[in-house]
């Protein structure tokens, strides 16, 4: 074989050996988005995807400043949205020298995490699904 031909044969086996490389693997959806609560950005929590068949990649992130990035698999996901929000102090000991820590709750509503009724369709490739959340009255 001439160094022509191997030349040649050596380019359109790396050429093969490329696309072969960038075609395998499920199908997946990136996204991003924003999550707010009564119009304003949530300020820290975390944002879970679940197929709602159960077949595909469960995915979760966290969430700053109202914005998330995450990839997972396309198709009907189940949505969960916690957010944390301080709310007072307290001792982390019963000691009277003990360090104060922070009194937390979640910042969203249940009938978005626990008792989520969030759903999403996601499809293949870059996906923006923003959330715009309303909060509980009675905590108010």
């Amino acid at each position: 074989m001439s160094n022509l031909l191997r030349g040649r044969a050596w380019v359109a086996a790396v050429l093969a050996a490329v696309v072969v490389a960038g075609c395998g693997g499920p199908p997946r959806a990136q996204v991003r988005g924003k999550v707010t609560v009564d119009g304003k950005p949530l300020a820290s929590g975390s944002i879970e995807f679940f197929p709602a068949d159960g077949k595909g990649q469960t995915a979760g992130t966290a969430i700053l400043n109202g914005e998330y990035q995450v990839e997972t698999s396309p198709g009907e996901m189940k949505v969960s949205i916690n957010g944390s929000e301080v709310v007072g102090k307290q001792k982390a000991y019963n000691t009277p020298d003990s360090p104060m820590i922070d009194i937390v709750r979640n910042a969203v509503p249940a009938r978005y995490n626990s008792q989520s009724e969030l759903r999403k369709t996601l499809n293949e490739g870059p996906n923006e699904v923003n959330f715009e959340l309303t909060g509980d009255p009675k905590k108010k």
